[in-house]
């Protein structure tokens, strides 16, 4: 088992958790404090952990492109496994990020500090709340930024501050949205997209995290309407966490006219993606996708296959908008 728990806290084996066959900035043993409110890292299925499976191996794809990396910045960082990722893949030295609560993000600096080696020295800036918000006007010029935004409303009877909350978001915005992305809830990508341009170098860009439950075209529609130029840089699978939750998040809201959206068993996605790097499949998304549309199930029909025991899982993008 990659993560054990102890109290508050589990500890986390990098070389494992991030498949690498040493680390060299990072300790060799992560101990990685928690929140209530902290996104819990998959301890018993990595495929089901966006760190693990969906961000890191994006990193990676990164690394080696040759790209520089000494600013990074990820928005929702959890326990900030993704920012220790970054540290150690990237190699970044100026590491920025946010989360929605105080305590998330006061906990997450805690977990960066106390799992880089003696000698690596590495400047944090952070702030919580909405987004990019916390950062605005307090740093800039990053090479990356990282997102991997909620993408369900919350329901009118749910409270934002109450417990963990990594799959919603308060759907009231005061911004524009265009139709697309309130149709496919991707609401949350399109706003961290326009307002990370001010805050992102000549030729920087962003990394959009975002479950293939959303057709690729509608993904790619994120950076047209956002003045980027986008690409599928990595594409994956994940098994869906919180799958009753989040399944039925997603059946409620194509009641109501949205999505729709897929789904799929999660054996015919691991027959897929069998054998394929994540950074060729990228560069293959879109016949991916076509080659997967007669598996596909919506929302509605996945919550019901799944309360009959299927193992049910989706594809995931990364976006990359380049300015």
């Amino acid at each position: 088992m990659t993560i054990t728990a102890i109290d508050t806290r589990i500890s986390v084996s990098p070389t494992d958790f991030f498949e690498l066959p040493t680390v060299l900035r990072i300790r060799d043993s992560l101990e990685i404090g928690l929140t209530d409110r902290s996104y819990l890292p998959k301890s018993n299925d990595l495929r089901s952990d966006w760190v693990a499976s969906v961000a890191t191996p994006a990193f990676k794809a990164l690394a080696q492109t040759g790209a520089s990396v000494p600013r990074f910045c990820t928005i929702g960082t959890g326990a900030g496994l993704d920012a220790l990722a970054a540290i150690e893949i990237l190699k970044s030295d100026t590491v920025a990020f946010t989360d929605l609560h105080q305590d998330v993000v006061d906990r997450a600096r805690h977990n960066i500090l106390d799992n880089l080696r003696p000698d690596v020295r590495v400047e944090l800036i952070s702030g919580a709340g909405d987004i990019l918000a916390p950062l605005a006007g307090e740093a800039d010029n990053f090479d990356v930024i990282y997102e991997n935004l909620p993408n369900i409303p919350l329901s009118e009877a749910g409270d934002i501050r109450d417990g963990q909350t990594s799959s919603t978001f308060i759907t009231k915005r005061s911004e524009a949205i265009p139709k697309f992305a309130e149709q496919y809830l991707i609401t949350l990508h399109y706003l961290a997209l326009e307002q990370a341009r001010p805050m992102l170098r000549s030729g920087g860009r962003v990394l959009s995290s975002i479950g293939g439950r959303v057709p690729l075209r509608q993904i790619l529609n994120l950076a047209e309407h956002t003045g980027y130029h986008g690409n599928i840089l990595t594409y994956t699978w994940k098994r869906q966490s919180e799958p009753e939750e989040v399944i039925g998040g997603y059946a409620a809201w194509e009641v109501r006219g949205h999505g729709p959206f897929h789904f799929y068993p999660a054996s015919i996605l691991a027959e897929t993606f069998e054998g394929m790097s994540v950074h060729a499949a990228g560069a293959q998304a879109l016949a991916i996708e076509a080659a997967l549309s007669s598996h596909e199930i919506t929302a509605t029909e996945a919550l019901i296959q799944l309360r009959a025991g299927q193992d049910i899982g989706h594809t995931v993008g990364i976006l990359e908008s380049v300015k």
